[in-house]
């Protein structure tokens, strides 16, 4: 931020033509001094920043604010990303460029924002032609209703002589095959229009996440009415308290689900809503178990410690993360937190998104994420400081837990929960990163990421 406030200094004392002697005189330094802080090679806070705002006529807030200092780690992320870190822009002169031309820094962040969004749109079409289920499908269906009329059209033309019931039952197949090849190509179309729009509802599990993302991970009218109802789930262990508090939803809280479901537009399919169910009735049970009024300012008390919390509720770390994603992230200091689950063979089975984060949705996520690398160590909390080549920064916090039965010589199967934030929020838990924390530059999968020396690649990127 030294750089900005020297600049944004210098740049207003001369828009107001102040001369250096005098600005120094008024807030009472001397000239050499205010040289150094002009030039970023001294620090100015407290008093000092208080009385240059006022004798330049500026708010505190105006010359050392949140939006620039977003702005700034913005530019600085760019400036390392691959592409553009072999052109040698000069990330520590970012805050020179905010200082001095406001208008041009933020329009190289729009930029890349631009590029960023291009860059998703491209990763997520080029996941789907490679693992949609859908497409495949679709393909075979195609190639053999070309093929069966085809062998039809071949048999017409070298078979003039065959009797008018045999040319009616080849011109039905004709026929019936063109109008199946028709249904395809219209699902195949409409399929890609919502493959390019800004709401990708494609698959039930789409539609279920799409329906936690339009309300932010937050659903009030369950967080109201399981409120009074959580002192009846008097449980001491996690397994009975769940069960205890899912039969209570069930009973209870079923017409605020089902009213929730129904009034969704992005819930197209049966099974789409049976999944939402599902998913809402879970919501229920961990509000039930961890009542917002209760659980809100101890997470907060406890620096959204996960451990401290699991401990403090009775409750499980998937529980846990689960609540913390659902609290109110627009109140202030108030971090917002995304959620993913895998399982040992690094499948993503559970996602609740984050705003700038790019996950995958029907490919592999990049290795080097601590979701995967949090099962080498077991029942232990890891946190990863995270760039990616979009620039954007995140911090992870993993944890790998046995889920089945236990007992000597019964494999144990892990599945990770890992909960994500960015580092801005980061810095209100007690998980915020300082500068001895390494930066790990990862991707979200391989064929969106232009790392192209990554050790651990498997294929190529989709561009450059």
């Amino acid at each position: 931020m030294r750089s900005i406030l020297g600049a944004r200094i210098r740049e207003r004392r001369r828009s107001l033509k102040i001369s250096q002697a005098e600005l120094a005189r008024r807030i009472g330094i001397s000239p050499s001094y205010l040289n150094l802080i002009e030039h970023n090679k001294r620090a100015i806070a407290g008093t000092l920043l208080r009385r240059a705002a006022e004798e330049l006529e500026l708010q505190v807030e105006e010359i050392d604010g949140a939006a620039e200092r977003r702005l700034l780690s913005t530019l600085e992320e760019i400036a390392h990303a691959p592409d553009i870190a072999v052109l040698g822009a000069e990330a520590d002169r970012a805050g020179e460029l905010i200082g001095r031309y406001p208008g041009w820094a933020r329009a190289v962040a729009s930029l890349a924002r631009s590029e960023r969004t291009a860059s998703e749109v491209a990763r997520a079409l080029g996941d789907r032609l490679t693992h949609d289920v859908f497409l495949g499908e679709s393909v075979h269906r195609i190639l053999t209703g070309i093929a069966a009329v085809r062998s039809a059209g071949e048999i017409l033309v070298q078979h003039p002589e065959i009797d008018r019931e045999t040319l009616g039952r080849f011109h039905r197949i004709v026929h019936d095959e063109c109008r199946n090849l028709t249904e395809v190509g219209e699902a195949l179309a409409t399929y890609f229009d919502k493959a390019d729009a800004t709401e990708r509802v494609l698959t039930p599990l789409d539609e279920v996440e799409a329906l936690f993302e339009s309300r932010e991970n937050r659903f009030d009218e369950i967080e109201a009415a399981a409120d009074p109802l959580s002192v009846e789930v008097n449980h001491t262990t996690p397994g009975p308290r769940y069960a205890k508090a899912l039969a209570l939803a069930q009973s209870k809280l079923a017409t605020y689900i089902d009213r929730i479901v129904a009034d969704h537009p992005l819930i197209e399919t049966e099974l789409g809503q049976n999944r939402a169910r599902d998913e809402l009735m879970a919501y229920a049970a961990r509000a039930l178990l961890a009542p917002a009024r209760d659980f809100e300012p101890e997470a907060r008390r406890l620096g959204f410690d996960v451990e401290a919390l699991a401990g403090a509720f009775a409750l499980d770390i998937e529980t846990v993360c689960h609540r913390l994603t659902a609290l109110p992230h627009k109140v202030s200091d108030m971090p917002r937190f995304g959620y993913f689950q895998s399982n040992a063979a690094g499948t993503i089975i559970r996602m609740r998104g984050l705003p700038g984060l790019v996950s995958p949705r029907y490919a592999s996520a990049c290795p080097l994420w601590a979701l995967y690398r949090a099962q080498q160590s077991p029942e232990t909390v890891i946190r990863q400081r995270t760039l990616f080549p979009s620039g954007a920064r995140f911090v992870f916090l993993a944890h790998a837990r046995h889920l089945g039965p236990i007992g000597f010589g019964i494999p144990r199967h892990y599945v990770t929960d890992m909960l994500a934030m960015s580092e801005d929020d980061a810095l209100h838990t007690v998980y915020a990163p300082d500068s001895a924390v390494p930066v790990e530059p990862i991707g979200s999968t391989c064929r969106s990421c232009p790392r192209r020396d990554c050790t651990h690649r498997v294929a190529d990127p989709l561009t450059g």
